[in-house]
């Protein structure tokens, strides 16, 4: 018997991963929305997002 042994390719669980996507996400959606309210309103502001 063979056991294919599976080496990971970071250190980071499958778990965690899903979750930094989620919030990955949500964070450009929310850069989006701010600028598509500024544009609305003709505010040219950059806005950054802390990490």
């Amino acid at each position: 018997m063979n056991k294919r042994i599976l080496i990971p390719t970071s250190n980071i669980s499958e778990g965690v991963e899903f979750f930094l996507r989620g919030a990955k996400k949500r964070r450009s959606m929310a850069i989006a929305s701010i600028r598509q309210v500024n544009a609305n309103m003709g505010i040219n502001i950059r806005p950054v997002a802390v990490k």
